[in-house]
């Protein structure tokens, strides 16, 4: 029997559900899908030596406890500070 996962997120299931109608895949393969695309773009942790891997995990640790301190509705996105051809306003 496979085991089950199960995600409590409107906006995972909102983008799985339109991923999976443009595609035509089902939703699991789309899931399975991005989860693999998302895996082989980290890094290695076989190929760390103990310090590298002391500093990776110490980073982690600090964009974990960073996180909690975000404010709601902060994002990334800074757009509106260049015009349309990427450039500062």
């Amino acid at each position: 029997m496979a085991k089950q996962l199960n995600i409590r997120s409107d906006e995972a299931h909102r983008l799985a559900h339109a991923i999976s109608e443009r595609t035509g895949q089902p939703v699991v393969e789309v899931v399975v899908s991005a989860l693999r695309e998302f895996g082989s773009k980290l890094p290695p942790v076989e190929d760390m030596t103990p310090t590298q891997r002391a500093d990776y995990e110490a980073l982690r640790e600090l964009a974990r406890q960073a996180a909690q301190h975000k404010r709601p509705g902060a994002t990334s996105d800074h757009s509106d500070m260049y015009d349309a051809y990427g450039l500062p306003v």
